[in-house]
């Protein structure tokens, strides 16, 4: 019984290693009276829009007698998060629209990722300001647009994805692309309109950060790097270190078992690990200021 629990102990202790979450960092659910859209956004409607604001507890956009028109309203405070969610809740009565939400604006790039109601394509795309968009990624939709739906568009590191569900349900649409060009989180969201007099509605508009929650890997970090990891059909790793000290080197296994233990001595950059198994062990350095650990995974 003292086995299985230690067993079960280190299967969560791994699991609290990697914890990660998605954290709001704004969220908007329009639920004002004042028919303002609110000081947390900027926009910029062509001469074709004719009315922004809040409507039964909605962000209202709609067009007026000019066709094509379009107008974007961004959100002005600086996201400086690698990885981010961006969603909100989308309805539009008539055809002929297009909708999209996007980040990571450097001046030139930007990421998008939206509907486009004329054609039922949903689609990411890497749009130049000067030249036109790239489609990363498409789909057709045929989404039934009287129906509220969910937009959830994800910049994690250089990976995008983007995701239509309707309210309600569990079916999805989801599109992945990958790409690296543009910089920063400038994000915005907008809409186009090819016939006149039509409106569109947004709500619950929610911005996440992607964090670690505090874990073995992130104390102290720095202080140490071990390469490759995972290894893969080697019999050593490489220990790096930002001292230039003697240190003490402890690889414990999943249960908190003391499998090796050397001093590395300084300069001393290659550890011998050939009587290790396939598996997930911590590596622990010491040294006379600092202790880390940092999970090791050996795949040979």
């Amino acid at each position: 019984m003292k086995k299985i629990l230690l067993l079960l102990s280190g299967i969560f202790a791994l699991t609290q290693i990697n914890a990660q979450s998605w954290q709001t960092i704004f969220f908007d659910d329009f639920n004002r009276a004042d028919g303002e859209i609110g000081v947390n956004y900027t926009t910029l409607p062509s001469a074709g829009i004719t009315q922004v604001g809040i409507l039964s507890n909605e962000v209202k956009i709609a067009s007026g007698e000019t066709a094509p028109a379009y107008c974007m309203v961004s959100y002005v405070n600086a996201i400086n998060y690698d990885s981010i969610r961006i969603s909100c809740k989308y309805r539009a009565p008539s055809l002929n629209y297009g909708f999209s939400i996007g980040a990571r604006n450097n001046g030139t790039y930007s990421y998008r990722a939206g509907i486009m109601a004329n054609s039922d394509t949903i689609g990411i795309f890497l749009y130049n300001n000067v030249s036109g968009s790239t489609t990363l990624a498409s789909e057709i939709a045929f989404l039934d647009i009287t129906k509220t739906y969910e937009l959830i568009f994800i910049l994690k590191g250089d990976d995008l994805s983007f995701k239509f569900v309707e309210s309600g349900t569990t079916d999805t649409i989801s599109l992945y692309a990958t790409n690296n060009v543009a910089n920063g989180n400038n994000i915005n969201f907008g809409n186009y309109y090819y016939t006149s007099n039509l409106e569109l509605f947004i709500d619950d508009f929610k911005i996440e950060a992607y964090t670690k929650l505090t874990s073995i890997d992130d104390i102290n970090k720095d202080n140490f790097l071990i390469y490759p990891n995972p290894v893969n059909n080697s019999e050593t790793i490489n220990i790096e270190t930002i001292n230039n000290e003697n240190n003490i080197l402890n690889i414990y296994n999943v249960i908190g078992k003391l499998i090796q233990s050397e001093i590395v001595q300084k300069n001393q950059n290659q550890i011998n690990i050939g009587n290790l198994n396939n598996g997930i062990y911590i590596v622990e350095i010491k040294s006379k200021d600092w202790t880390t650990k940092q999970k090791l995974i050996i795949k040979k």
